[in-house]
């Protein structure tokens, strides 16, 4: 039975569901709660028998500390995992990398890898729970104005790093969808507005050209050169990766990361199009917000583009890199200066056993 991966999905403080991607039927399997991260623990607590592959059921999630489940199948291997977006009061794009399956048969480990949005908005009620994910060290995309103007708030960290890969686009989007910028269209030269509407400018050109610039300029490359550096320490995780909505240049970081771990292409198409998924509701929102300010379908399209996950951001980097090169890890060692320590180091920390 071919098992991609497991997870679920926090509906409201007693609903949750379970997904389980895989191309085969499923065979008949137990789910259990934890608040411990090893498959083989003896505090584990029963909730449900199914076979099904997408299931909700009932589970009132702890306020303060993060749980996680265990899945064993009749005819099939038993699996650790959890909610893949963490239902934190303040944060809509805190996710755990966990449970993607590699080329060598490994998965990545939970609780290891974070991505999020940045921490600024985070609310009392959730600090002790971002507290108790144990995370060493932050790593924000943002530049240091947007740090100065938004600072993290402190969630027991050891360290933070600033690895800013220069997007300037990324971070207008990030005021855009702030709504600290009013009537945002206003600032755009009736030059401009024309090029929108006539087409030859269009937003999703410029969120395609900006992930090409991280693959290929040197001040993005040196930014996630040091990133991975950082999380190839094993004293620096778990380890929590962010900007400010957590998906172009967390997007990408992320794609580097998981690329050398060997994750497939598929599943960081589907990883980073998650961030879709976390802010469903709130995309509704900005969108006729755009509308209403720019009176212009055409316009609020393109400003709305600007801080959406789309397909087609993603693969042009991640298309870019395999076009030249053999792979993601070659890409990092030839272009990054990643070593084969810091490789084997990266799989050692992220990596099941």
């Amino acid at each position: 039975m071919n098992i991609r991966f497991v997870e679920a999905f926090y509906i409201n403080e007693s609903e949750n569901e379970l997904i389980i991607h895989s191309p085969d039927d499923i065979s008949n399997y137990q789910v259990y709660w934890t608040y411990d991260q090893h498959i083989h623990t003896l505090n584990k607590t029963f909730l449900f028998e199914s076979n099904q592959k997408q299931v909700k059921f009932n589970f009132q999630y702890p306020r303060d500390r993060r749980v996680y489940f265990i899945i064993h199948f009749d005819n099939g291997p038993t699996l650790i995992f959890g909610h893949r977006i963490l239902p934190i009061d303040g944060l809509y794009n805190c996710r755990d990398i966990g449970g993607y399956l590699t080329e060598d048969g490994k998965r990545i480990k939970w609780g290891v890898g974070y991505r999020s949005d940045y921490l600024y908005y985070l609310k009392d009620s959730s600090l002790e729970y971002m507290k108790n994910l144990g995370v060493q060290t932050i790593i924000d995309f943002r530049s240091q104005k947007e740090v100065e103007d938004s600072p993290n708030r402190h969630i027991g960290e050891k360290q933070s790093y600033i690895c800013d890969p220069n997007a300037h686009i990324a971070e207008a989007a990030g005021v855009l969808q702030s709504g600290h910028t009013k009537e945002s269209h206003v600032a755009m030269s009736e030059e401009m507005k024309q090029k929108i509407i006539s087409g030859k400018l269009t937003g999703d050109q410029k969120m395609i050209d900006q992930q090409l610039r991280f693959a290929t300029e040197k001040t993005s490359q040196e930014a996630y050169r040091h990133t991975l550096q950082i999380l190839a320490k094993a004293e620096n995780n778990p380890s929590l990766q962010h900007c400010r909505g957590g998906k172009d240049r967390t997007g990408f970081g992320l794609m580097l990361l998981e690329g050398i771990l060997g994750v497939s292409k598929e599943d960081m198409l589907y990883d980073y199009l998650l961030t879709a998924k976390a802010r469903k509701e709130k995309n509704k929102l900005y969108y006729q917000r755009f509308l209403e300010e720019s009176q212009n379908e055409i316009v609020a399209q393109y400003m709305y583009s600007l801080f959406d996950a789309r397909e087609s951001y993603i693969l042009a980097s991640m298309n870019k890199i395999l076009e030249e090169y053999s792979s993601i890890q070659d890409y990092a060692q030839k272009v990054l200066g990643i070593t084969d320590d810091e490789i084997e180091q990266l799989k050692a920390i992220f990596l099941e056993s």
